[in-house]
């Protein structure tokens, strides 16, 4: 016969869930599960309808906080009582150590890198199908030339297309996030090679102890970056203004670029396909 733990299950409106699991915490996300141990918990906040973990850190070091929100506050009351109780006792002359370093992280389907790649693969899918579809339409037309030049350049339009938007996200980004998220200090670990460019890898530690990576065409040894609060995987390089308005007037002109292109594929098509060209 199995033995239910009394202490209650916490589970946010947006699907976190925290548990106790014997000697540990468990912190569910959509994407990831982070397992806390009890050694490396200081204390268990209860903030109304909010549960704060708090990890243990050094003298003279702020702690690392997960903090889980919309919660019952009355399942948070009986949880943190429990919680606490629960902690191992610490002598007090013992040094303390940084709890943040004894935090693992797994990934529980896909990472958001995978998710992003995964969702430019359908659109490029998509893309590709719909203007072979449409080359093959005005092929049966009888328009065979238009057809091969609509099967070519609409897909090199979409794809200017995509850069664009990929540029003017990372704008966003560099506007936001330095505004309205997190900055801290990335350090310098090695190199990466990203469509044949090298981008220097660097790690920096999220608000909740975890270590993420970053990449920037840069050789300093530590550059500033800004990642979102809720999502700490969102990350951008601090740059000055000049670069961010530079990389703007870039996603522009690629994105009017590119449906510039696709305008005139499409319409050509479609004008071939009406009988527009006879004889072409």
């Amino acid at each position: 016969m199995s033995i239910t733990s009394p202490i209650p299950v916490l589970r946010s409106a947006n699907g976190t869930v925290l548990q106790f699991d014997g000697d540990a915490l468990v912190l569910r996300r959509k994407a990831e599960e982070v397992r806390i141990p009890l050694l490396a918990i200081r204390r268990i906040r209860s903030e109304g309808r909010a549960v704060a973990v708090e990890l243990t850190a050094p003298a003279g070091t702020a702690p690392s906080v997960h903090r889980v929100e919309d919660v019952s506050e009355a399942a948070v009351t009986l949880f943190t009582d429990a919680v606490n109780a629960a902690l191992p006792m610490r002598a007090e002359e013992a040094e303390t150590v940084d709890g943040s370093t004894m935090v693992t992280a797994r990934t529980l389907t896909e990472s958001p890198q995978e998710r992003r790649k995964r969702r430019r693969k359908i659109w490029a899918l998509a893309v590709g199908l719909s203007f072979f579809a449409l080359a093959l339409a005005v092929g049966i037309h009888g328009e065979w030339t238009i057809a091969l030049q609509t099967l070519l350049v609409g897909p090199f339009g979409a794809g200017i297309i995509a850069f664009g938007a990929m540029a003017a996200d990372n704008v966003y980004r560099k506007w936001y996030l330095p505004r309205y998220g997190i900055t801290v200090e990335a350090h310098r670990v090695g190199d990466t090679h990203v469509l044949g460019g090298r981008f220097g890898t660097y790690v920096y530690t999220d608000l909740h102890g975890v270590s993420r990576v970053a990449h920037h065409r840069s050789s300093a040894t530590t550059v500033q970056v800004a990642y979102h609060r809720a999502k700490p995987h969102l990350v951008t390089v601090c740059e000055s203004r000049s670069t961010t308005a530079g990389d703007a007037v870039l996603a522009v002109v690629l994105l009017l670029f590119g449906l510039g292109v696709e305008g005139v594929a499409i319409t050509v098509a479609i004008a071939a396909f009406l009988g527009m060209y006879p004889g072409y």
